[in-house]
């Protein structure tokens, strides 16, 4: 099972509209369609697609306005954050994601002395790719 199945439902489907908008898919203002239909291009229920447009909200990502739809509000930190991977979220590809190759436990380094109360630390290898 994979980070992203991993996930909620309405969490994935969160993702996939912040991918769309850094991506351009979705530009600042487009209203998006209603939720009944949303919800079925989606293959979720509206109850799911309405958990992942109020967390869309909270992020400041998605305006709600009652009886008249939901509309794309983008922020650029969002675009920034993805501009390095435009090209291949344009193409249809993915966030970045991480392989976890390693984890193991060692004394904490000496330059760290006030790093938690624990004399061990972890070190972790990871691999990752779009």
């Amino acid at each position: 099972m994979s980070i992203q199945q991993s996930l909620p439902k309405y969490l994935q489907i969160s993702e996939l509209l912040i991918r769309d908008i850094a991506a351009g898919r979705l530009e600042d203002g487009a209203r998006l369609p209603t939720e009944r239909d949303l919800a079925a291009q989606l293959s979720t229920s509206v109850g799911t697609l309405r958990k992942a447009l109020s967390e869309l909200e909270r992020q400041g990502l998605v305006v709600r306005v009652q009886g008249s739809g939901n509309y794309i509000r983008s922020k650029s930190e969002v675009n920034s954050i993805y501009s390095f991977f435009r090209v291949e979220l344009l193409e249809g590809g993915g966030l970045p994601r991480a392989e976890v190759l390693d984890v193991s436990k060692q004394p904490k380094p000496t330059e760290f002395p006030y790093f938690g109360s624990n004399n061990d630390g972890f070190r972790i290898r990871r691999m990752r790719y779009l």
